[in-house]
């Protein structure tokens, strides 16, 4: 635990405990929908994508030369949200939607929206995005009248809490 001078206080969280509630969270297939924003150029963009997750990978789709993929091609730093889940990682191209290499992940998508996720099959140039990450706020919650917000740095393997309206 730590506490800086200007009041903002940090405690140590085991980072496989967190690492699982943020999966968890991830893999609950009710709610596929998920915040994405992307930034080039000085223009940041945000828009609702459909995603499907593996473990801590989390998958969408997209056409090919939407201005998700123009603006991940000049910077692949995203950023995800749903609730009060935050994920900053880095995207990438796996493949075609419907290609033998990316079935394995369609097949995420389409477990329990087959016709959702098929009627794209029409479309040409559809693409698979696959986003790794790098931080994230797994929860915010309230203990002992304080607000915390809970951290996972993937880069440092290494989990806290933060109160957010320093003392």
């Amino acid at each position: 635990m730590s506490d800086d001078c200007a009041g903002k206080l940090r405690i140590e969280l085991d980072f496989n405990s967190t690492r699982n509630k943020l999966v968890q969270f991830l893999e609950h297939r009710k709610d596929v929908l998920m915040v994405l924003a992307t930034s080039a150029d000085s223009r940041v963009l945000s828009r609702t994508v459909w995603v499907a997750n593996d473990q801590l990978s989390t998958y969408f789709f997209t056409w090919a030369f939407s201005r998700k993929c123009s603006q991940i091609s000049a910077n692949p730093q995203v950023s995800l949200c749903r609730d009060k889940v935050e994920i900053e990682g880095t995207a990438r191209v796996v493949g075609p939607m419907f290609s033998p290499e990316t079935a394995d992940i369609l097949a995420l998508f389409t477990a329990e929206n087959r016709d959702d996720a098929l009627q794209w099959q029409d479309r040409p140039s559809m693409v698979i995005y696959r986003v790794d990450p790098t931080f994230a706020c797994v929860d915010v919650y309230k203990e002992q009248g304080e607000i915390f917000y809970e951290y996972l740095d993937f880069t440092n393997e290494v989990a806290y809490k933060e109160n957010w309206a320093y003392r």
